[in-house]
């Protein structure tokens, strides 16, 4: 990973204090307004008489301050120079809601990275950043971390994190048109990684096809405690390059990948529900790190590789994989590299292959046919795949898997046919398991039965837990919140200011699967107005946590 010239920052911080920090009077909200022909650094920042460059804001401001940028393209080098803290919260950098504003690397040449950080408690929120030689985003020993809604393109490497940085998220925010990856975070200065999430989070399209060109990358090391939840990757030389311990992958995406879809290295990986198709070597790949491992896939659904639909490379490394779906592939469906499976641990799956003469392969010397596996051949060869099903043809297996619709057709012989250990609760929709009779195989559940989907059209209930954006925002005097809820569960919608001090509780209590809207008048708890500004809409069920920014203007 190429590094920013920036300084350390050591940090050990409460994640408590992260979500909720404790309230104080200090915090302020400052404008930048670079298209306002009056505005200047020298002035005072308000929305009236604003600063003029964000630059000017990242030197200026201190823990719980905030920044809204107007519109604009903005061409200059951010390099935010004060940390937030657990006390007095985070330093807010924020499009102002409703309008787009772009970091430009065009004419800059003091730098090549668009946004430095290197402070604790940050949040970006918003921003888009382009044209930049380097990172999009560099980001180095920079401990709760938040970045929300950006996007990051047309650069050379998109948002790389480094040096000890912990406790992360990343929201909803999009990399595309790169030369060497999407995201990456590796270990480098002699700390590791850890503790990171990304929600809805988009790597595509890597500019130079002879560049092994990363969409999601964990470097080596000791890095661990990683979630991917619902990412997609496309267009890219390897989707999920992930070499970090205890990383979960909950219906994650990948395709039309040169190289491979998943490249797992390290111990403890797991995949839910996730989908992989169209790749030229691999869908999965268990990449030997010259220390045994562990890799699960339950529910998963591959297609469509031309060398290996699944590749085992040492026989130290064990696959565990249940309720999964192989089809479509080309050469082998699955490989193991020595002859040696005694590392596997498989059952409910379902296999299909194009080439039906190789659908498992054992050192290349054990080769087992697709009527070798429904004869029973292959599970007295392995003691494995005792209740897998073999498919002759892909035809009637999903709706639509050429335009990347793997909901199960009405005819599909995974339906009902899975297991119900270990599989995830819900389906890559977020629809609850099970809808049928039983358990299905692959990613999805078919519903059909239900009235709620149908030859892949979604008809009632929500695909997934989300909080929307407010609207209007801003707003006065009031706005509504939009939420889905995919199964029944304790909901909290609880409104706090930028210092984590509760304003108002809109929701608490139980609440069955469905689309919700709760409307706030900018009242707080004891019915009193509220002053203009940035509030959080903070939604909670159970373990799932998201959050959006309000402006209210009187």
């Amino acid at each position: 990973m190429k590094k920013a010239n920036v300084y350390d920052l050591t940090a050990m911080l409460s994640l408590i204090c992260f979500l909720f920090p404790p309230p104080q009077t200090s915090a302020a909200t400052y404008y930048v307004n670079c298209n306002l022909s009056s505005a200047s650094d020298t002035n005072p920042g308000t929305i009236d008489s604003p600063w003029s460059t964000i630059h000017h804001a990242a030197e200026t401001l201190g823990a719980g301050d905030s920044v809204l940028i107007r519109a604009g393209t903005y061409n200059e080098f951010v390099y935010i120079d004060n940390a937030g803290n657990p006390t007095d919260g985070h330093i807010v950098f924020s499009a102002y809601p409703g309008e787009t504003v772009i970091i430009d690397g065009t004419g800059v040449t003091d730098t090549e990275n668009g946004i430095v950080v290197d402070k604790a408690y940050i949040k970006l929120l918003g921003l888009q950043v382009r044209n930049w030689n380097g990172n999009g985003i560099w980001i180095e020993n920079a401990p709760f971390l938040e970045i929300s809604d950006c996007m990051v393109h047309d650069v050379f490497y998109g948002i790389g994190v480094a040096d000890g940085t912990h406790d992360f998220v990343f929201n909803r925010v999009e990399v595309h048109h790169f030369d060497l990856y999407g995201f990456d975070v590796s270990p480098s200065g002699g700390a590791d990684c850890c503790n990171g999430t990304f929600n809805d989070c988009v790597s595509h399209t890597g500019r130079d096809p002879q560049q092994n060109v990363d969409g999601f990358a964990l470097g080596h090391g000791t890095q661990h405690d990683f979630v991917f939840n619902r990412c997609k990757t496309y267009d890219v030389y390897d989707g999920f390059d992930i070499s970090s311990r205890n990383t979960v992958m909950n219906a994650c995406l990948a395709y039309n990948c040169i190289n491979g879809c998943y490249k797992l290295w390290q111990d403890n990986v797991r995949l839910e529900n996730c989908i992989g198709c169209n790749a030229q070597i691999s869908i999965v790949e268990l990449d030997w790190d010259g220390e045994p491992g562990a890799v699960s896939l339950m529910n998963c659904t591959f297609y469509n590789s031309q060398t290996f639909t699944i590749w085992v490379e040492n026989a130290s490394d064990t696959l565990k994989m249940n309720n999964c779906i192989l089809a479509g592939g080309d050469n082998i469906a699955l490989a193991f590299e020595q002859r040696d499976a005694k590392n596997y641990v498989g059952n409910y799956n379902l296999f299909h292959n194009d080439n039906p003469n190789r659908a498992i392969v054992v050192g290349y010397e054990d080769e087992f046919s697709m009527n070798q596996l429904e004869s029973g051949d292959w599970t007295a060869y392995s003691g494995q795949d005792a209740h897998s099903l073999v498919s002759n043809t892909d035809v009637d297996l999903f709706v639509d898997p050429m335009n990347l619709d793997f909901h199960l057709s009405q005819t599909s012989i995974a339906i009902d046919q899975g297991t119900l250990v270990d599989a995830p609760s819900v389906d890559y929709d977020g629809s609850p398991r099970p809808q049928g009779k039983g358990i299905d195989i692959g990613s999805f559940e078919y519903q059909g039965a239900t009235g709620i989907r149908d030859g892949g059209t979604l008809l009632t209930n929500p695909g997934s837990m989300r909080l929307f954006q407010n609207y209007p925002n801003p707003f006065n005097p009031e706005t509504t919140i939009t939420y889905d809820l995919i199964r029944n569960g304790y909901v909290e919608l609880t409104i706090v200011d930028l210092l984590g001090r509760r304003i108002r509780t809109l929701l608490d209590e139980e609440k069955g699967a469905g689309r919700y809207q709760v409307t706030w008048n900018g009242l707080d708890d004891h019915g009193n107005q509220v002053a203009s500004g940035i509030y959080l809409c903070i939604f909670k069920i159970e373990e799932y946590t998201e959050t959006i920014n309000l402006l209210l203007i009187h």
